[in-house]
């Protein structure tokens, strides 16, 4: 199966800003444009010029058009952790963007992720979050909140903060301990599609368990991708004396 017309119409016009053709501070052909250009519908030259923004390259200003920010995007960004509280920081300053909303029940795989009981119910929200540098897409995460935390899930990516304090105002308990499990993977394509990476390409999978006092506390829980070459993760760790 090909590639989503929109991204080739994306990967042309990445060729032509890095040939030069659109130099950085000009702005690319406007949707109508692109579609007499391409042959493409509005849908898709809108997509691509959407994933373009996602992967840094253009800037979307009202009333002028897309504007090219650069013909090489810098997508890696360093998190340097030494405690939980500043992975929780870190997550409080980024944008994050949400995708889609579902109920799911735990399977053998998801329930061994989650540390949970095979057939119990959750809600999954996918997201994905840009680099507090770059403003570029550069991770996804999919949050599984437990059914009583519905009412979260219009917040999220749509009222500034973070999933952690607003479950910190629901509950009025702080997270005491965040359990995380790191391995290596490959990008699944509905995720690719946004991330503007190729399918299967290599990644980082990370899930985070959020807790407060004991196993009851659990808050929720967090499984992130992050591309090849866009995130590093820095902990700095000391012997006990």
């Amino acid at each position: 199966m090909g590639k989503p017309i929109y991204v080739e119409l994306a990967e042309t016009l990445q060729q032509q800003i890095a040939s030069g053709q659109y130099p950085v501070g000009t702005t690319l052909p406007p949707e109508m444009s692109l579609c007499e250009i391409h042959g493409v519908s509005r849908f898709t030259a809108r997509a691509a010029l959407a994933a373009l923004q996602r992967q840094g390259y253009v800037t979307r200003r009202p009333r002028i058009g897309s504007v090219v920010l650069t013909n090489n995007p810098q997508r890696s960004y360093l998190v340097q952790t030494d405690s939980a509280s500043d992975v929780l920081r870190f997550s409080s300053i980024s944008e994050l963007h949400h995708v889609s909303t579902e109920d799911v029940v735990a399977d053998a795989a998801l329930a061994a992720d989650l540390g949970c009981e095979v057939g119990e119910p959750w809600i999954k929200v996918a997201t994905y979050r840009d680099s507090p540098e770059t403003k570029q897409a550069a991770s996804w995460t999919d949050f599984y909140l437990r059914p009583e935390h519905r009412s979260l899930v219009p917040l999220i990516g749509h009222k500034r903060g973070s999933v952690w304090q607003f479950m910190n105002e629901l509950q009025q308990r702080p997270i005491e301990c965040i359990e995380q499990t790191v391995e290596a993977c490959k990008i699944p394509k509905h995720v690719a599609d946004v991330l503007g990476v190729a399918p299967k390409s290599p990644a980082l999978r990370a899930i985070y368990r959020l807790y407060s006092d004991g196993d009851e506390g659990r808050f929720y829980v967090a499984i992130s991708l992050y591309p090849e070459g866009r995130f590093r993760l820095s902990h700095t760790m000391r012997r006990d004396k």
